[in-house]
């Protein structure tokens, strides 16, 4: 079983996501903290499947919103390095 830890960096983003969105719709805001939260609690089930985009560093873009988020396994741990907005370039 894997325990989830928060840089202060991804900690301030996801803080950050939430106060941006609930400024215009409180309800939008809290539904997609849930989706980041769901695609958090995939990675915690299948920590090693998701994309490896440098050495030891993943990462899983929510699928709905579209939010990246990058983290690290470390022994037991599931370490968020950063949330953000995936925008394609295509």
């Amino acid at each position: 079983m894997f325990n989830v830890e928060f840089s202060n960096e991804a900690n301030l983003e996801y803080i950050s996501i939430w106060e941006y969105i609930a400024k215009d719709n409180l309800f939008f805001a809290n539904e997609v903290l849930n989706r980041i939260d769901s695609s958090i609690e995939t990675i915690l089930m299948f920590p090693m499947i998701w994309k490896e985009i440098d050495k030891g560093i993943r990462m899983i873009v929510e699928p709905i919103y579209k939010y990246k988020i990058v983290y690290e396994v470390r022994i037991d741990t599931i370490y968020v390095l950063s949330i953000f907005k995936y925008k394609n370039t295509w």
